[in-house]
Order: structure tokens, then sequence, then C-alpha cells
């Protein structure tokens, strides 16, 4: 299976309010009502040093996935995924673990779903951090016209995974985010456990 370029767009620091006052005047639907979604990822053996490339089981609001994802670089472009859904959060963790591939972490977030012309829109809130917003599309200029339509600044963009986003709010370095086996709304990372 070949992985697919995720082009998505991650914006730090939003007030949800006035986010979801400017999706819904803008003709934004929602998919997805705010709900608890939790994941567990996985580590692969044998990735080369500096490398980023991990599994992901995830339950969603209507649907279970299990992911591998790959972040090439720290541009726009640079992250990559295949993923399947799946109909049991459990056994799809079992897969993995049957392959050796190690369990490393459960992680929680609240995520609402917002979407309108090919564009998804989620306002994330993860333990400890600031609510956020991710814009996905198609094309790098699709995502930083979305951006700008809801007063975003593109040129503030993070691209790649949580662990950034943890670094940048908490100054967390990103190596310890990833290691640490919960991030819940009952242990939110610190700087201290890090």
């Amino acid at each position: 299976m070949t992985m697919k370029n995720e082009i998505e767009a991650t914006f730090l620091a939003v007030d949800k309010e006035a986010i979801r006052t400017k999706l819904k005047r803008s003709g934004h639907v929602l998919k997805a009502p705010e709900y608890l979604m939790k994941r567990k990822t996985f580590d692969f053996p044998n990735v080369p040093q500096g490398q980023k490339k991990w599994g992901r089981v995830r339950q969603e609001s209507d649907k279970i996935t299990m992911t591998v994802k790959e972040v090439r670089g720290k541009g726009i472009n640079d992250t990559y995924e295949s993923e399947v859904v799946v109909s049991d959060f459990d056994r799809a963790c079992g897969l993995f673990e049957a392959c050796e591939i190690v369990p490393v972490a459960l992680q929680e977030n609240l995520r609402e779903v917002w979407a309108k012309d090919d564009i998804e829109i989620t306002i994330d809130t993860w333990p400890g951090l600031k609510p956020f917003v991710e814009i996905e599309g198609s094309s790098e200029e699709a995502v930083c016209e979305k951006a700008e339509s809801l007063d975003l600044d593109f040129k503030k963009a993070v691209f790649g995974s949580i662990d950034l986003v943890y670094e940048k709010e908490l100054g967390i370095p990103s190596a310890s985010i990833i290691r640490l086996p919960e991030i819940s709304f009952k242990n939110p990372p610190t700087r201290d456990a890090a």
C-alpha cells in the first residue's frame, strides 16, 4: 500500500468559540461535534535514526482507524500516511503487537470536525495545551487560502505531529513527548515529567 501525502497545517492557541463562529458564518458543516478521541501509538523496529515513522490505532467519533505515518521533513508536504478502517480497537492494536511493532503510548484529546469544499478543519484540545486548529486539504494553496479566510496566519503554521506542538507550547522536547506512556486529561504532560 502506498502512503499518501497528508497536506495539513496546524495553527496554535486559538479561541474555540471565535473559530466556531467563523466556520458557521462561512458555511462550513459540523461533521462531528466535540468528542473524546483515543489513540495508541507504536514504534516500528529498525527505523533509521532521525526518521519519524510510527503506527497508530485511533478511535474517532464514527470509526476506528489503523494508520502508518511518516514525517519526511518540516514542510506542509512532508507528512505521509497509509490508513485503513478497522472494526475493533484492541484487535488492531494486537495486530501491530503480533508483528513485533512496539506499543509506546496511549493518548487522548478532544476533537471537533468541520468541512467545506474538500477541506477538513479540526479543532483539537490536547491535555495541557491551548486549543488549536488543523486544516487539511488537497494542496498547499487550498490550505493556505482556507487559513487566510479564517484569519489564521499561514506563516505561523506548524507542520508535523503533536510532539512538535508540545515542544512549541510547553517547551517539552519532542523526543520526550513521544516517549510518554500516557497523555490524558488526568495525566497531562508537564516539563517536570519529561
